[in-house]
């Protein structure tokens, strides 16, 4: 009777294991197709396991077509986009996988685990196709191409530029082919003369600071623009319609990051705010490539390939100073004027930690600060004295004479063994207690 279990076990896993297709365990050989094969595992109450088998099956036969494509042409292309060669390859995958059309399902096999897909796709059909695309994309570079150089020879370089951008896109897919034109006669590797074509001419941009040294006051604005000139190199031909980036490389501040240039080849960006305590800061002014192309139909590869061309820019150095402050103190401790004062000390010592300056010329100061404080009894209680202090503080902006900010503080109190003495310690008080609530305002209207 165990002989008959076996035997009929035997034949039972016989039958289930031819039943598993050979195209499962051992991938198929065909010089006519590319072949792609997708595995997933079953999740239970789940049909994910088809779609995850389905692009598996994808990507295999895309890395299947890919890898025809040499190794002398991944190393130009590597130079070219700045990827590193695995990462560029699984990119040209990617690619590939998207573009994939004419692909046809051979088999499909699942158990109770497993779901597999197996795809082919005719190795003529897709060279077909391909070339006709290439064909297709030839074509419109080509007549991008010829509007750039028509452009240049014009004068009309900001359209120049566009359009041999524009020129490179139809091309992404195909970067590692020849893609040979005619062109003016003649036959030209049109990736080649685009590419060269572009460098020469952003070579040829000479982006200038117009007033490359600024002077200008933290946690202000920067009265003086930050302009850049847009020419022709060893010409006068202004550029204009150039978009131009802004941007802090060193400090911080609130800046108008993206400007055109007019058609004086003139740029202008203004700074609202420098906020950081830096005394030197650079912004840098470059020519803003990826503002002319379309970022969200672009390339992963192509827009790789367009941070390795030379890019224009010009740098602007700001010295900087704090805001100076001039500062009238009067402190009365029971009437009589204070031989060292109290709040005022404290004041500019944290007006100084945050950058600020100071002057006794009102004149040359960027605000005023009026304080006035003084103290009066309070009362004795067996033997303690308490005294209170009472101040009053203002601030002008001079260079409008607008009143900004105004405030008094009462009944600052201090304890001593006189009224002298707790008037002292009252103002010891006060000057903490006014002091961190003052900077804190003062920062937020300045």
């Amino acid at each position: 009777m165990k002989k008959i279990l076996i035997l009929i076990f035997i034949m039972c896993l016989s039958s289930l294991i031819a039943k598993t297709p050979s195209w499962v365990n051992n991938r198929p050989l065909d010089n006519n197709y590319y072949i792609g094969i997708g595995y997933s595992s079953k999740v239970k109450g789940s049909n994910d396991h088809i779609e995850k088998a389905k692009n598996e099956a994808l990507k295999n036969l895309a890395s299947e077509i890919t890898v025809n494509i040499s190794g002398e042409i991944v190393s130009d292309m590597v130079e070219k986009s700045g990827l590193l060669e695995e990462e560029l390859r699984s990119k040209i995958t990617s690619t590939t996988q998207a573009e994939l059309e004419g692909f046809e399902v051979v088999d499909e096999w699942q158990d109770k685990k497993q779901y597999y897909i197996y795809y082919r796709l005719s190795k003529e059909k897709y060279a077909l196709q391909k070339q006709q695309k290439i064909a297709n994309a030839t074509d419109l570079s080509l007549d991008l191409f010829s509007k750039a150089k028509n452009s240049e020879s014009n004068n009309e370089y900001d359209k120049a530029l566009t359009f041999y951008l524009q020129a490179l896109k139809p091309l992404d897919k195909f970067i590692g082919e020849p893609l040979i034109a005619d062109y003016n006669g003649k036959s030209i590797y049109l990736s080649n003369e685009i590419n060269s074509s572009l460098q020469n001419l952003l070579s040829n941009i000479n982006l200038q600071a117009v007033n490359s040294k600024i002077s200008a006051k933290r946690n202000s604005a920067v009265k003086t623009p930050l302009k850049v000139e847009a020419k022709i190199y060893d010409s006068e031909i202004p550029i204009s319609n150039l978009p131009i980036a802004f941007s802090f490389t060193r400090g911080e501040g609130d800046i108008q990051n993206q400007v055109s240039t007019n058609m004086n080849g003139i740029a202008s960006s203004r700074i609202a705010m420098l906020k950081s305590n830096d005394k030197m800061q650079f912004v840098v002014a470059k020519l803003d490539i990826q503002k002319l192309i379309n970022q969200d139909d672009s390339s992963f590869i192509y827009r790789n390939m367009l941070q390795s061309f030379p890019i224009p820019e010009t740098k602007f150095i700001l010295s900087v100073a704090g805001l100076s402050f001039c500062i009238d103190s009067e402190e009365t401790n029971l009437g009589k004027i204070m031989e060292v004062n109290q709040v005022e000390p404290k004041l500019k010592e944290a007006l100084s930690s945050k950058g600020y300056s100071f002057t006794d010329d009102i004149s040359n100061a960027d605000f005023h600060i009026g304080l006035k404080a003084r103290s009066r009894e309070g009362s004795e209680l067996y033997g303690m004295y308490s005294s209170f202090v009472d101040l009053t503080v203002s601030v002008t902006d001079m260079n409008s004479g607008e009143e900004i900010y105004q405030n008094v503080f009462n009944n600052i109190s201090g304890q001593g063994l006189d009224y002298k003495k707790a008037g002292l310690k009252a103002f010891e008080k006060a000057a903490e207690e006014f002091v961190d609530d003052f900077i804190d305002v003062l920062q937020n209207k300045l």
